[in-house]
């Protein structure tokens, strides 16, 4: 059979219409033509008219905002001694436990007081023998003087009696001093409260021997009053410029996730602590615990309020680090506010002598339209340093170098001090005679006080209840993209070679 004679049916998409009819050609051409409505339909699909571009938008709200720091901590009394035992010996009688409360100089414990009384008498009788020799050499001092002035002894003589009772004087004082230090250890085989309080580890059980060789073994442990805690929360380097005394805090525990309790900042401690070569410096926080439902040892989850105001108005802070999509058309800002206490971006070097690009104090990209009102606005002699200014920062961005204050690239967030300008942008209503036109953003400058890590406080620029775009719709952030080459690969990458 002459294959040129015979046909074959390929269903397919007659242009981009999309519907079916069945095309009859030689046999012979089969791998050709099918090959050029491959390429046909995947151009048709490729030139389809793109979805509308939307946004996410939210009203702006007048309502009340806080800026915090967060931090960790263990809740522990203000204060709480330890109590041990400065003599060995064995526990005989226990006179508290657990939870005890205790008044300063009540008695806590008693050691077994033998050794120690039998010492005590020891050195005593030692004491009495020397109180005896020293009897004897003021005796034996008088007698000799007598003699000498009677000339039947040597002034030698005389001395050596005055010696020996000047030794037997300091005899009895070293005696004395060692009955002294025996009464003591005999005093301390009973412990006492040294403060009042709360018993909040016990250590040691009756029966038990404490060596106090080399150590001072600890036996209790009181808290002087649990009504008034305190605690010692982390605060990182980052945060820690931000805190100060008197500040409120707010914290919940495990033991009571629902209840938020709270506290006041008592003291920023300027003392570092590096762990894993991360810096922390302790805040202690003063806590009322009048109910006793805190306990020591308990690990707080801290808010430290660093920032409250009443009354303002807020928009979401992703709404100033929106930037509109290539294609979309942005009518410039024509809204003014005041810039006495603004914060405003370092300008590259260069830039000195010239105007102040209205979005460097703003941190972002200019638009076309604003890049070119403000080369107008320069004399000839401006506009040359402007030009050598871009064209360093092209230079520096080629070889690795950031972008930055010209808009070249974005800015790296930073902490300030003050109020900073921003750029938000507003939807334009739609011309009602072309309704399937691109939508049309408004820029609107605004200023812009305390953030936190959802919102934004507006000073001045906007009025509660304006809408404000925050991001593009995730279904159409692939849709703003550029298309790719229609006659690329099958999946839409580059052709295959």
């Amino acid at each position: 059979m002459n294959p040129f004679l015979s046909s074959s049916v390929l269903w397919t998409r007659a242009g981009c219409a999309g519907f079916v009819s069945a095309i009859l050609f030689p046999t012979a051409l089969f791998p050709a033509v099918l090959l050029l409505v491959t390429v046909l339909v995947t151009g048709c699909d490729r030139f389809k008219k793109p979805a509308p571009i939307e946004f996410k938008t939210e009203a702006s709200v007048r309502t009340n905002m806080v800026q915090s720091v967060s931090a960790n901590g263990g809740i522990a009394p203000i204060r709480q001694v330890q109590v041990g035992s400065q003599i060995s010996g064995t526990i005989t009688e226990m006179k508290v436990d657990f939870n005890s409360v205790v008044k300063e100089g009540d008695v806590l414990a008693r050691i077994d007081p033998a050794t120690y009384e039998r010492s005590l008498a020891r050195v005593k009788a030692d004491l009495a023998n020397a109180a005896a020799g020293l009897a004897m050499a003021e005796f034996n001092s008088k007698r000799a003087k007598q003699l000498f002035t009677a000339k039947l002894i040597s002034e030698t003589e005389s001395q050596q009696a005055d010696v020996s009772l000047l030794q037997a004087q300091a005899g009895v004082k070293t005696r004395e001093a060692a009955v002294e230090s025996a009464q003591v250890d005999l005093d301390r085989t009973t412990i006492f409260a040294p403060i009042s309080g709360v018993v909040v580890t016990r250590n040691v059980d009756a029966g038990q021997t404490v060596a106090a060789s080399f150590s001072t073994p600890t036996l209790f442990l009181i808290a002087q009053d649990l009504s008034q805690m305190q605690i010692e929360a982390a605060v990182s380097e980052a945060d820690i410029g931000n805190v100060l005394e008197q500040q409120r805090v707010e914290f919940t525990v495990d033991a009571f996730p629902n209840r938020k309790f709270e506290g006041r900042v008592r003291q920023v401690r300027f003392a570092p602590t590096t762990n894993q070569n991360v810096v922390t410096y302790t805040t202690v926080v003063a806590v009322n615990n009048k109910d006793l439902r805190l306990r020591p040892g308990m690990t707080a989850t801290a808010t430290l309020i660093t920032l409250e105001k009443t009354n303002v108005v807020r928009i979401p802070a992703s709404a100033t680090r929106f930037s509109p999509p290539a294609g979309i058309t942005v009518l410039p800002a024509i809204n003014t506010v005041s810039t006495n206490d603004i914060v405003r971006s370092s300008r590259p070097s260069g830039m000195e002598g010239l105007p102040t690009p209205p979005w460097s104090a703003e941190g972002r990209r200019p638009t076309d339209d604003e890049r070119k009102k403000y080369e107008e606005s320069l004399t000839a002699d401006q506009k040359v340093a402007y030009q050598a200014v871009r064209d360093r920062m092209r230079a520096m961005m080629a070889s690795g170098g950031g972008g930055g204050g010209m808009g070249g690239g974005s800015p790296r967030p930073r902490p300030v001090d003050g109020p900073t300008l921003k750029t938000v942008y507003v939807v334009k209503p739609a011309d009602p005679a072309t309704p399937d036109a691109p939508p049309v953003l408004q820029a609107i400058t605004v200023k812009v006080g305390m953030t936190d890590a959802a919102n934004a406080e507006i000073l001045e620029g906007l009025e509660p209840g304006q809408v404000v775009v925050t991001a593009l719709k995730s279904s159409m952030a692939s849709a703003a993209a550029p298309a790719g080459n229609p006659f690329g690969g099958p999946f839409g990458g580059a052709p295959r070679r």
